[in-house]
């Protein structure tokens, strides 16, 4: 596998994702808006068109990504090693980049959640109701805590990856050992 291949391949990974991940934000926001003419079902359709711009560029335009961000160049050979990649190695890829997209997704939203119980802790008025429907900003603490939670084991996986790989790989290792 050249190191071309490879960032193809990741780059047509994220566009996918970038994908779904619009479908999957836009869709109940489009279903659930007040008319055809209301600022919130543009807003989504002008969501829905940009992540689906990119979304098209990621996955056909994937040579002219790496062209432009001269990716395949800087490198001293061509071709990665993978004779050493095992089980293992795969399942602490998978782990990292299991961890970083639960970090990834959730920490904006943790964010803001944090911004507005500080803004409500602060405020002599609490959080104005105009206001928060205006910029769709309302305090729920459930996914506060649900995308705090998100956050806190997406680093804890990224922090101890090599130890959960080596609770499943030991535990493969001794069921092996046992049958033979």
């Amino acid at each position: 596998m050249t190191k071309t291949d490879l960032f193809r391949a990741i780059i047509k990974i994220f566009g996918v994702y970038c994908f779904i991940e619009a479908l999957f934000r836009s869709i109940p926001n489009i279903s659930f808006s007040g008319g055809f003419y209301s600022f919130s079902l543009m807003v989504s359709l002008f969501y829905l068109l940009i992540t689906g711009v990119i979304a098209f560029l990621l996955l056909f335009g994937t040579d002219r990504i790496i062209k432009l961000f001269r990716l395949e160049k800087g490198f001293d050979t061509k071709n990665i090693d993978t004779s050493h990649l095992n089980e293992e190695g795969i399942l602490k890829l998978g782990l990292i980049l299991i961890g970083l997209l639960m970090i990834a997704d959730n920490i904006a939203q943790f964010l803001n959640y944090c911004y507005l119980i500080f803004k409500k802790q602060i405020s002599a008025n609490g959080l104005d109701e105009i206001d928060g429907l205006m910029l769709d900003q309302q305090l729920d603490y459930n996914w506060w805590v649900i995308s705090g939670l998100n956050v806190l084991i997406g680093f804890v996986i990224l922090t101890n990856y090599k130890r959960i790989s080596n609770l499943f790989t030991t535990k493969e290792n001794k069921v092996e050992d046992s049958e033979n």
